[in-house]
């Protein structure tokens, strides 16, 4: 759903990347292009998401509007959709710095369910949506600020540090 959203709207000069992974978690979507990197954590959950920080919880209501569940929202190691991002994306950044590219990682939480609401939620550490073009938003608002060579660069090293198994490489 996500990568077919962004390649209605996203030239050629995009590169879509799904499922990187170093050894602090997975990154779902990478999207890298002339307006920089952006890493994406998609959930698809029929419930309206709150946050406080990197605290998330949903409730779900249903269709005559009585709650019916609430809960925590977290993985198997009891991160958050904001940690889960977070800590990859903070190492896969400090990986690009040491090889030369101070590349700043925009982050995006995305539910992708068509009933997936965003309720209260003060001071996320990522970006928070809904739909695929809060992306393309992110985007049209961002001046292109990385030349097609170093794109390609950095597609090949994001690359071979997910086919290393995301070991921390030096220079």
């Amino acid at each position: 759903m996500v990568a077919a959203g962004l390649s209605r709207v996203l030239g050629d000069e995009w590169a879509l990347l799904r499922g990187y992974r170093n050894n602090r978690g997975e990154i779902d979507h990478l999207l890298l292009g002339p307006q920089g990197l952006i890493a994406i954590e998609s959930k698809h959950r029929n419930a309206t998401v709150h946050c406080d920080g990197d605290q998330w919880w949903f409730e779900k209501y249903d269709r005559f509007g009585n709650l019916v569940d609430r809960g925590g929202i977290a993985d198997k190691r009891g991160r958050s959709p904001s940690v889960q991002l977070n800590e990859p994306a903070s190492l896969l950044e400090g990986l690009l710095r040491s090889h030369g590219y101070p590349v700043s990682i925009q982050r995006v939480v995305l539910f992708t369910h068509p009933r997936s609401a965003l309720g209260r939620c003060r001071n996320p550490s990522v970006h928070i949506a809904t739909s695929a073009d809060y992306v393309i938003d992110l985007l049209n608002g961002s001046p292109p600020t990385l030349p097609a060579e170093q794109l390609a660069q950095l597609e090949q090293l994001i690359a071979a540090h997910h086919r290393s198994g995301g070991a921390r490489h030096s220079r």
